[in-house]
């Protein structure tokens, strides 16, 4: 009766059937194959109003992300997380060597933080010209090249460094010069 009443159950697709239409149609016994689909997960009871409807695992996920908002947002969240994941696998699978400039852009954050602790004042603002300075010398790079990876690397840990305008010299972001670091 089990793979009868699954059968029925998956035939009713993403709007589930009615609890009440399964036990009209295989008796009060079916209580106890529903529980046991149940505990096997290969369906889901839940309320639809004041009926308890029965889906299929697969129908009753495809149900509840066209019906319920929260269950939408969660779960688009959830798609951008494993996406991201996937991507870090990916990344991590070709490994540094694939990717040369990951080398130096690993290396130009730990100049940057390095001397963003060394130089920051109390407040910890520390002026992108001294930090450049610093950074240039430790790896031989051209100041271009330190205001690109600057840009990259706050952009890109969002959250982690708070800019500032003013100075002579910085990043330039929505058309203003940011003279200014700090690591928040």
């Amino acid at each position: 009766m089990n793979s009868q009443i699954l059968e029925r159950v998956v035939a009713s697709g993403v709007c589930g059937i009615k609890k009440a239409e399964l036990k009209k149609a295989f008796g009060k016994e079916c209580d106890t194959s529903l529980d046991e689909l149940a505990k096997d997960e290969k369906i889901i009871v839940d309320n639809k109003g004041v009926a308890h409807y029965v889906w299929s695992k697969e129908n009753y996920v495809s149900h509840i992300s066209e019906n319920d908002p929260k269950f939408k947002i969660i779960s688009g969240l959830v798609k951008n997380l494993e996406n991201s994941v996937n991507q870090l696998k990916i990344d991590l699978a070709s490994g540094p060597q694939a990717d040369p400039g990951h080398r130096v852009y690993s290396d130009f954050k730990a100049s940057f933080d390095g001397a963003l602790s060394d130089l920051s004042t109390s407040m910890g603002w520390v002026q992108f010209t001294a930090i450049r300075q610093k950074v240039c010398d430790s790896l031989g790079i051209s100041a271009e090249k330190f205001y690109s990876l600057a840009l990259q690397l706050i952009e890109s840990n969002e959250g982690k460094y708070e800019i500032s305008t003013g100075g002579q010299e910085g990043i330039h972001v929505r058309g203003l010069l940011h003279g200014y670091v700090r690591r928040l």
